[in-house]
C-alpha cells in the first residue's frame, strides 16, 4: 500500500468558506486562500501582532497532497459569534470597524462574512452552507491530476486508498454543538422545551444527510446552553471575548438529551463525541456515562475521542481544576497545564474505552510559558526545530506513561488543527510538511535513543507510522460503519 498520513481534525472547508475569492476566482479547497489585507495602521499592527497565525490556508488539499495526507477529516465550524461581536466596552471603546479589523486579518474570515455574521446567528443555516460547499466542490482538483471524495464508511475508504492512488478521502466531522441552534442570543431566553425540539430536529436532519458527520466535538469555545466549556483564551483575547458563560460547568439535561440523540442508533448513523473542549467537569460527567454504557454494552462499546490536544501534566482531571487556567498557571509548567488538555487520568480512560487522541500542531497548547519563550527566544533555525521536536516527544510520552503498556501506543494520530486559527510550529507550518515532521521525530529519536524505555520494543519507524496512519486506520475499521 502506498505510504499515507490521516488528519482527524483541521478546517479544509471552513477556510476556504471564509476566505475571499482569490484573484476573482472561486472559492476551493485547493487555493492557498489568503486572508484578507487591510492596510491601515491598525491592519498592519494586528497582522504583526498574530505573526504566529498562518495567513494562508495550511490544510487546502494541493498541501494535503504535497503532505501525503490522503484520509481528511474535514471539521465544519460555524463561527461563533462571540469572535464577532465583542464586549460591549471594548467594542464602544475601539469601534466596529476596528473590531472587523482585528478579526479579519487574524482570523482569515473575510470582511464580507464578518459583515454578514454580525447581524446574522444562525448557525444551523451556516452547517448546512458548509456542508453543501464541501459536497458540491467534490472533484478534480485546477490542474486536473488530483480528486477530492466524501466517504461514508470504511469499505468506501479503503477503496480510495488502496486504489485510487490520486484522491483524497474526506470524513465528515464538525466542531461544536452550537450547530443545531442553540448556543445564540436570539435563543438565551427561548423556552426550553422549544430549544429541545429545535436540537432533536436539526439532528435528525443532520442525521440525513447523505454523508452524515463521523464524529462531532460537543463543546468549543463559547456557552453552547448544553454543557461547559473549558477556558482556551490568552489574557488579550478575554479582554475582548466573553467566554465567562457557562465557562468550566457540566452537562445540563437538554445536553444529556442532545448528545444521546447524536449516539443513538435508533435515529440514523451515530455520531461519535469528541471531548476536546469540553470542560473538566462535562468531561468527568460524559466517562462516567460512557463508563456504564461501556459496562452495560460491551458488544457496543462508544470509544472516547479527543480529535486535537495535548497534555496538561497532571495526574487527574481534579487536580487540573485546583488552580485557575490562566497565563500564571502555565508559566513555570513543562506543558501547557490548562484543564482543556488531557491528564494521565483521561488517557487511561481513552485507552480503556478504544478510543483516540489526535496531537495538534499547536506550539501554545503543548508548551508552558517559559519554555516556549525560551524557545522561541532560540536563533539557530536547527537548534530551534530539534527544541521543538523535544517538546511534541515529550507530550507523546506523556500519554504513554500515563497508560504504562505497550498498548499504549494505540491511542495516538495526528489532529493537527490546521487553518483552526492555531500558532502553528515554526518548521511545522502546514499539512505538506508532515512528511518531514515524521521523518524529523523518527530521527530524534534514533540519534537520542530518547525516553527508549518508553518505546516498548517498538521501532522509531514503527510508532510514527502507528501516529501517522495505522492508529486512526485501526480505529476507522472498528468504528467507521
Amino acid at each position: 500500500m502506498e505510504d499515507f498520513y490521516v488528519d482527524i481534525h483541521c478546517h479544509a472547508t471552513m477556510r476556504a468558506m471564509h476566505t475571499s475569492p482569490v484573484n476573482g476566482y472561486e472559492r476551493n479547497h485547493w487555493s492557498d486562500n489568503f486572508n484578507d489585507v487591510i492596510d491601515t495602521r491598525l491592519g498592519r499592527w494586528a497582522w504583526q501582532m498574530s505573526a504566529g497565525v498562518a495567513k494562508v490556508s495550511q490544510s487546502n488539499f494541493y498541501n494535503c497532497i504535497k503532505g501525503k495526507t490522503r484520509v481528511v477529516f474535514d471539521s465544519l465550524y460555524p463561527i461563533e459569534r462571540g469572535f464577532i461581536n465583542f464586549r460591549k466596552v471594548p467594542q464602544k471603546l475601539i469601534g466596529v470597524k476596528a473590531a472587523e479589523t482585528l478579526v479579519v486579518t487574524s482570523s482569515g474570515v473575510s470582511v464580507e462574512q464578518f459583515r454578514k455574521y454580525r447581524t446574522d446567528d444562525d448557525y444551523f443555516k451556516d452547517l448546512q452552507e458548509q456542508y453543501q460547499f464541501l459536497v458540491d466542490k467534490q472533484g478534480k482538483s485546477p490542474c486536473g491530476k488530483y480528486n477530492f471524495k466524501i466517504v461514508n464508511n470504511f469499505f468506501e475508504l479503503k477503496e480510495v486508498t488502496e486504489s485510487q492512488p490520486n484522491t483524497i478521502a474526506i470524513l465528515v466531522t464538525i466542531e461544536g454543538a452550537h450547530v443545531f441552534g442553540c448556543g445564540r442570543k436570539s435563543t438565551e431566553k427561548t423556552p426550553e422545551s422549544e430549544l429541545t425540539q429545535t436540537i432533536i430536529e436539526n439532528i435528525q436532519k443532520v442525521k440525513q444527510w447523505e454523508y452524515p458527520p463521523f464524529f462531532m466535538t460537543f463543546a468549543h469555545h463559547f456557552w453552547n446552553q448544553l454543557c461547559g466549556h473549558s477556558p482556551t483564551f490568552p489574557t488579550p483575547t478575554r479582554v475582548t471575548c466573553n467566554q465567562n458563560p457557562g465557562l468550566d460547568t457540566g452537562f445540563r439535561e437538554i445536553g444529556w438529551i442532545a448528545l444521546k440523540q447524536l449516539l443513538s442508533r435508533k435515529n440514523g448513523k451515530r455520531i461519535l463525541i469528541d471531548t476536546r473542549h469540553m470542560s473538566a467537569k462535562s468531561r468527568m460527567e460524559y466517562y462516567t456515562f460512557i463508563q456504564n454504557h461501556n459496562s452495560e454494552n460491551p458488544n457496543d462499546k462508544i470509544p472516547i475521542i479527543s480529535s486535537h490536544t495535548a497534555v496538561n501534566g497532571f495526574e487527574t482531571m481534579e487536580a487540573s481544576l485546583e488552580q485557575k487556567d490562566n497565563q500564571t498557571k502555565k508559566k513555570n509548567s513543562a506543558f501547557c497545564n490548562w484543564s482543556l488538555n488531557i491528564s494521565n487520568e483521561e488517557a487511561r480512560m481513552i485507552h480503556e474505552s478504544g478510543g483516540i487522541a489526535g496531537i495538534i500542531l499547536d506550539k501554545g497548547r503543548h508548551s508552558g510559558g517559559k519554555l516556549l519563550k525560551s524557545i522561541e527566544s532560540i536563533t539557530n533555525p536547527e537548534e530551534k526545530k530539534q527544541a521543538f521536536l523535544k517538546l511534541i516527544l515529550d507530550n507523546i510520552f506523556q500519554y504513554i506513561q500515563a497508560v504504562g503498556q505497550k498498548s499504549g501506543w494505540d491511542i495516538l494520530t495526528l489532529g493537527t488543527d490546521f487553518d483552526g486559527v492555531i500558532t502553528h510550529f515554526d518548521c511545522y507550518e502546514n499539512m505538506s510538511k508532515l512528511p518531514e515532521l515524521k521523518a524529523d521525530l523518527i530521527g530524534y529519536l534514533k540519534k537520542h535513543r530518547y525516553k527508549e524505555e518508553l518505546w516498548f520494543g517498538y521501532r522509531p519507524e514503527e510508532i510514527f507510522e502507528k501516529i501517522f496512519t495505522n492508529n486512526a486506520m485501526q480505529f476507522l475499521e472498528r468504528n467507521f460503519v
